[in-house]
């Protein structure tokens, strides 16, 4: 094709030259519009009102749009599902139908009585334009993500109401539909209600076991990446099968895939870029794309209705957002951001209008349909759409601010300082699930680096070669989790030499390794090298043996020793297991004697975001046998150890060792030596109550005063 061949007409016709376009708009309005601190939501959607055939008509809103934007809403659904802290949200989900009940009565309420006495619209006019109000759809939930409170419990509890009012406003539209149509009927109500069973049980019981299976089985990324959108646009499909809105599918697969997706994994992190990179910006162009600005100039009906339908929408929505957070005792900011989150309307509202609009009541006498939503309440839509998209935006931005100001942990420097965590390199076949490990153990800000090493003997050139390579695959695997790696490359005598040496050098806390294989009769169980690093060091020890994805775990079992909880390193010992089980959205299991297990309780209150716990009790190491039976499939088993000369050590671990790996050879196991210096200061009065055993066995029998002086600043 010569450049003479290649010709510029309003709409664009040439494919490239729109994505182009398209690609420009989504690049540069965030950055256009971030002095004037406008959310680029809005710049996004106004870019699709000026480029839109409504006002400049540079795109044409085709069925190219129709595709992304009908992708990107589905994303939006799914990502909320996917990011949702379950733990968190079944602490919450009556906080979630409460708000749920209050954001689709209210709406409804006032909706119907608005419509009927100031538009003087019929019933089911009024009805319908009231389903309207009560539906919402979550366009600004990728700014809380940015600021990094999408797992607030205010944006759960407005999700959850979300899927609530939105499914109850389907219903309602298709029983005023029905109505219309004259097609309502029992058996028509009973069939729906079936669909809808079969299709929660299939995705919420069916999609999870064949996704677990499928990440076990196929551990590279992009493959899983492919399969998950598959699974999502299945959801989808299945739920407008069902009678349902495509969003309630794709919501309801983030949900049945929550556990399988660790909140800090490259499967999490590619998901959430292609989505806020692509999909979702097409959506947001497209919804501007349907705005006619015009009709603000088309009479005193269109303007009248507008602003009744704008005006009852966002004062519903507010109204909806303070009772709750008055119910719920919220605070503040909380009910600033469930506000923000459930005023914009696009998708749902859409849908509901143009059912609505394409139902034909009769003729007027001159020919033109006599529709149950009339032109102006068609304008009226957009209209609305646009001011609540955009009061949307910038609630939610406020009040994510202020979210993510507030919860700023104050010892998160202190974390950058004690936590540096190394994973010694030395197998190409377990590098992947080591960094895993690191990646989703570490509780300091992604600021912090991860360290990597390999060791290398002086005259090795070919060894330093290998692990160089290592060291850059292990850098690739942390950057797809936004988090950085130093890599460090070591000469010396022997590698465990390497690492103490490296330690120190370093101020590393944690050292995360891979279970050596025995090859001779003569060496111990945790092989040479470990027992070098216990003799020489304090640090933590973490001995890693995968046998699956950590994302496809269903519990962390794990079993302390006697007087555990009288090491220096027992409360960060707890905090990184339940850090594992909080990213891996797994439920812990303790095996412990009674005195330990009252000091796990004491931690686990005192946890922002607690991981379900479950306490058995463990009659000594020699009642190991019969606990390790309950041990199940997809579990991952956690054994603490004291060192040598420490209280809790045991003779015995080095047998336990093998006997627990041998009664669970086909479960992914961790081997914990607490740390036995600790960082934190002398002086502080938490760190010295927990470890000092005096004050501990005196204030057991006072647990309420204990946990006050424990909790003391």
């Amino acid at each position: 094709m010569s450049i003479s061949d290649i010709t510029i007409q309003l709409p664009l016709e040439n494919t490239t030259l729109i994505f182009a376009v398209v690609l420009l708009v989504i690049l540069f309005s965030p950055l256009l519009l971030h002095r004037l601190r406008i959310p680029y939501i809005v710049g996004l959607i106004f870019a699709g009102i000026l480029l839109g055939p409504k006002a400049f008509n540079i795109l044409a809103n085709d069925e190219s749009f129709h595709l992304f934007g009908n992708v990107g809403i589905l994303y939006i659904l799914f990502l909320a599902g996917i990011d949702m802290d379950m733990n968190d949200f079944r602490r919450n989900r009556v906080k979630g139908m409460i708000f749920g009940l209050f954001t689709f009565s209210i709406p409804i309420i006032i909706g119907t009585f608005s419509s009927l006495y100031i538009l003087h619209f019929s019933l089911m006019t009024s009805l319908l334009l009231a389903a309207m109000y009560s539906s919402q759809t979550l366009v600004a939930y990728p700014i809380t993500g940015r600021y990094g409170v999408s797992q607030n419990r205010a944006v759960n509890i407005t999700v959850g109401g979300t899927i609530l009012t939105d499914t109850l406003m389907l219903m309602l539209l298709a029983i005023i539909a029905g109505l219309c149509k004259g097609t309502l009927t029992n058996w028509f109500m009973v069939v729906w209600v079936i669909k809808i069973i079969c299709f929660g049980l299939i995705v919420l019981f069916v999609f999870p076991i064949i996704a677990r299976a499928f990440m076990k089985r196929f551990e590279d990324q992009i493959l899983q990446f492919i399969f998950v959108l598959a699974m999502v646009f299945l959801g989808a499909f299945l739920a407008q099968l069902a009678g349902l809105e495509g969003v309630l599918g794709s919501f309801m697969v983030g949900i049945s895939l929550n556990r399988l997706v660790p909140k800090v994994s490259p499967l999490k992190h590619r998901l959430e870029f292609v989505g806020n990179a692509l999909f979702i910006p097409f959506f947001l162009i497209g919804v501007g794309m349907m705005i006619d600005y015009k009709v603000l100039f088309s009479g005193y009906e269109a303007l009248l209705v507008a602003g009744v339908m704008a005006v009852v929408a966002i004062t519903s929505k507010w109204l909806a957002a303070t009772f709750t957070r008055l119910t719920c005792k919220l605070s503040k900011d909380e009910g600033l951001m469930i506000f923000g989150l459930s005023n914009a309307h696009a998708v749902a509202t859409l849908a509901a209008v143009m059912v609505g609009y394409n139902i034909i009541l009769g003729q007027n006498p001159d020919g033109t349909p006599v529709r149950l939503l009339n032109d102006h309440v068609l304008n009226g839509t957009i209209i609305m759409i646009l001011l609540s998209c955009i009061i949307s935006s910038f609630v939610t931005e406020k009040a994510a601010r202020r979210l993510a100001f507030a919860g700023k942990s104050n010892d998160e420097s202190d974390k950058e300082i004690r936590e540096r965590i190394l994973i010694p390199i030395s197998n190409p076949e377990t590098i992947d699930r080591l960094m895993e490990l690191a990646v989703m153990m570490k509780t300091a800000p992604f600021k912090q680096p991860l360290y990597a090493l390999t060791v290398v003997d002086d005259t090795a050139n070919e060894s330093r070669g290998t692990g160089e390579k290592l060291l850059e695959r292990a850098a690739k695997i942390a950057a797809a989790t936004d988090n950085t790696i130093e890599q460090l490359v070591r000469y010396d005598v022997n590698v465990a030499s390497g690492i103490i040496h490296t330690v120190k050098e370093h101020n590393i806390s944690d050292i995360i390794i891979g279970l050596h294989r025995k090859t001779k009769i003569t060496e111990s169980f945790l092989g040479q090298m470990v027992d070098s690093l216990q003799k020489s060091m304090n640090r933590s020890i973490f001995i890693y043996k995968p046998t699956q994805p950590l994302g496809t775990t269903s519990q962390v079992v794990v079993f302390f020793p006697e007087k555990a909880e009288l090491e220096l390193g027992f409360q960060r010992c707890y905090e990184h297991i339940h850090h594992i089980a909080k990213q891996a959205d797994a439920s812990l299991v303790f095996y412990a004697s009674r005195e330990t297990e009252e000091k796990l309780k004491i931690l686990a209150d005192l946890q922002r975001h607690k991981a379900p716990s479950f306490y058995h009790k463990m009659e000594g190491w020699g009642d190991i046998a019969n606990c390790i039976k309950q041990v199940r499939n997809n579990d991952l088993v956690v054994l603490v150890a004291g060192r040598k000369s420490t209280i809790s050590y045991n003779p015995l671990f080095e047998e336990l060792f093998v006997t627990v790996t041998n009664a669970v050879i086909n479960n992914s196991q961790l081997i914990i030596f607490p740390e036995q210096f600790g960082f934190q200061s002398e002086t502080d009065e938490r760190f010295s109550v927990l470890n000092n055993p005096a004050p501990v066995f005196e204030e057991l029998k006072k647990p309420r005063k204990w946990l006050d002086v424990f909790t003391k600043k």
